[in-house]
């Protein structure tokens, strides 16, 4: 399946602030279930991009605006082809308690999390969990099963950064928080199981989504499955980035100094299409990745090369494992952007 993903982030500030420093985890990657076609940024007012890929093997498009502004729009738009292997059968091929020992990529997604927090909650959930038996389709079914009977989906109750301790003792909240807890259960069953961020090609209100991938073995690799929806993902699915929860992989990520209020919108858009614009051929998609190691620039990177490299102590001390940017905003006069939960 050929699908367009148009993504627009929009911040803006009720006065003039003097400095952004913004990046974004919103371009697909290409592996052995989808294949990214085509990948561009436009970012308003224009600055030079910096892409370069985090800890977790994720593209991430850095940049900053060094010159007062009001308002701050992120376009990310993207044609991937889907072909996801059968998930289910796949997991169904590998018999609890699977191979081990566990690859060494899988070993990082055994344990805590910041957002995935050992707590006598987690503890309370996992002890309600039947004994694992079968397959590990079988074992990931059980899990799910255990998620929806103890939260129920609630929007506007919870935020990006609720802990899973927190969103059982809500009994609600949305799809970032059912992962969360699918990851908790899975990982209290020795079962490597990490966050994905992505879009979902579904009708009606659409939001950046949150599923979950399990690793079962080195054969089956890693298996997309869904808590929120207990459905193993298909082609509707687009994955943008993974990591231990969602603090290592939102579609946003920022600080900014001034005084001001910020407000956030998002604005998502996937539809299948039977073919790329003629315009993404003549003018050259963006490739997923350099062909070279190092770091390469994106389109807005190209467009405005007159305003000059924009590189400031936070855009300098922002590169990181994982997490990315990670000031102390207190200590530096900087504020730390809104992200945008995963719905």
């Amino acid at each position: 399946m050929l699908l367009r993903v148009n993504h627009e982030t929009k911040l803006t500030y009720s006065a003039p602030v003097s400095e952004t420093v913004f990046e974004v985890r919103m371009g697909p990657m290409s592996d052995e279930d989808q294949t990214t076609l085509g990948y561009r940024l436009q970012v308003a007012p224009m600055a030079p991009v910096t892409a370069y890929r985090d800890g977790f093997g994720n593209r991430v498009d850095l940049f900053n605006l060094p010159t007062p502004h009001r308002e701050v729009v992120v376009n990310a738009t993207s044609f991937v082809r889907t072909h996801r292997r059968p998930a289910q059968s796949r997991l169904a091929e590998v018999a609890w308690p699977g191979e081990r020992p566990v690859a060494v990529e899988a070993l990082e997604f055994l344990g805590a999390s910041p957002l995935v927090d050992e707590s006598p909650e987690l503890d309370a959930f996992r002890a309600t969990l039947t004994e694992p038996s079968g397959s590990v389709a079988d074992v990931v079914s059980q899990v799910m099963e255990g998620v929806s009977r103890h939260l129920k989906y609630e929007k506007q109750v919870t935020t990006a950064k609720t802990r899973v301790s927190e969103a059982l003792t809500l009994g609600r909240g949305v799809c970032q928080d059912f992962v969360h807890l699918f990851l908790g259960g899975c990982r209290g069953l020795g079962l490597p199981t990490r966050y994905v961020s992505g879009y979902i090609n579904q009708s009606g209100e659409l939001a950046t989504h949150a599923w979950a991938q399990v690793w079962a073995s080195s054969h089956a690799n890693w298996i997309d499955i869904d808590p929120t929806r207990q459905v193993f993902a298909n082609d509707d699915y687009v994955v943008t980035a993974v990591g231990r929860d969602y603090s290592d992989v939102p579609p946003n990520r920022g600080l900014w100094r001034g005084r001001a209020e910020e407000t956030i919108s998002v604005a998502v858009t996937v539809q299948p299409a039977d073919r790329m614009p003629a315009d993404w051929y003549e003018l050259g998609a963006q490739a997923p990745w350099p062909d070279t190691a190092g770091q390469f620039q994106s389109q807005s990177q190209s467009q405005s090369q007159r305003s000059g490299n924009g590189s400031s102590q936070a855009q300098r001390q922002g590169q990181g494992r994982g997490n990315g940017l990670s000031l102390q905003g207190a200590r530096t006069g900087y504020r730390h952007q809104q992200s945008q939960q995963q719905q």
